[in-house]
């Protein structure tokens, strides 16, 4: 399977992803900007057989009815809370794509919104990726200003039973305003943090485990410190 990232050069700095597979196939994670979708389609002479949607903030839905695609996939509290068409509402851990050794498997995931979920890249049953959403980005959580602290908490902590080689594809590329927040608040990390960010590398949207173990403070931290930062960053 072939992982097409699409940055989006708009105010939120979404990131989505088409995953092409089989004879010309693709679905989309949160397509949501129809334009380059249909671009990127275009471009690698894809057909759209299938979207998938994280959560129910509008960035991650928005344009999916300007897709030419009715097989639409949510959880079901996103798809209660979603002015769009959705054809599937898939439950937690259901395995919403399998095509010859690879799965997607859904992931509840709440907290940076009520009915978050992210999705596993399996092959041949070893989870290779995790499309994250909302909920795990590159030195950073998300935000928590529509549901809970709490959530949040106990959905990163589904994370410690992945190995550290598992990419982490996030729904924004926040890199930078993540650095600042860090500098000001684990001024301890301050020479590493300013070493990676002058790294050039092709994937540098994109993180593993193993980096967010060694620099995401929320990762890996008790829930007390994990709220107080939550907190911090909300209004940072």
């Amino acid at each position: 399977m072939k992982i097409h990232p699409i940055i989006v050069n708009n105010p939120l700095q979404n990131i989505f992803y088409i995953l092409e597979y089989g004879e010309k196939q693709a679905l989309a994670i949160d397509p949501c900007d129809s334009k380059l979708a249909q671009e990127c389609l275009d471009a690698n002479d894809l057909q759209l057989t299938r979207i998938l949607i994280t959560h129910e903030h509008y960035d991650h839905y928005e344009w999916v009815e300007w897709l030419n695609c009715s097989e639409v996939y949510a959880g079901k509290i996103a798809a209660e809370n979603m002015p769009i068409a959705v054809s599937h509402v898939f439950e937690d851990e259901e395995i919403v794509f399998e095509y010859q050794n690879i799965q997607i498997r859904a992931i509840f995931t709440p907290g940076h919104a009520a009915g978050h979920m992210m999705f596993e890249l399996r092959e041949s049953d070893k989870v290779m990726a995790i499309f994250s959403g909302d909920v795990l980005f590159q030195w950073w959580v998300g935000h928590t200003r529509t549901w809970s602290n709490e959530d949040l908490y106990n959905s990163i902590q589904k994370f410690q039973k992945y190995d550290d080689t598992v990419i982490i594809y996030s729904g924004h590329d926040y890199l930078q305003n993540n650095a600042e927040f860090l500098k000001k608040y684990t001024p301890e990390n301050l020479k590493t943090l300013e070493n990676i960010l002058e790294e050039v590398w092709e994937s540098n949207y994109f993180t593993t485990l193993l980096q967010e173990r060694s620099y995401n403070p929320f990762v890996n931290v008790a829930k007390q410190e994990f709220i107080r930062l939550r907190n911090l960053r909300n209004n940072f």
